[in-house]
């Protein structure tokens, strides 16, 4: 578990430093999109379902560590946090 927690501690450093540079404020991040979204909200650390805005349990987080790792490493969470911007920043106007 302790491996998450530095990929957590990692995302949100890239989710200020978002903030910061497009001056949005950014308080969750998609981890895993499948059957259900789960993402990782910065204000309190959690990662939640974002269907009832609720906590997963530790057991069931257990069980999504190594995709939730997998999905960070791979950039799949980067690419998710990127299309946060696309709307509101205006990204891709010619």
């Amino acid at each position: 578990m302790s491996e998450l927690l530095e990929y957590l501690d990692m995302l949100a450093s890239k989710m200020r430093y978002a903030e910061e540079l497009y001056g949005i404020p950014i308080n969750c991040v998609p981890i895993i999109i499948d059957k259900e979204i789960i993402v990782y909200d910065r204000r309190d650390g959690s990662i939640k379902r974002l269907s009832d805005k609720k906590r997963i349990s530790k057991k069931e987080l257990k069980k999504l560590e190594k995709e939730i790792i997998k999905n960070i490493e791979s950039g799949k969470v980067d690419l998710y946090l990127t299309l946060t911007f696309g709307e509101d920043v205006g990204l891709g106007e010619g």
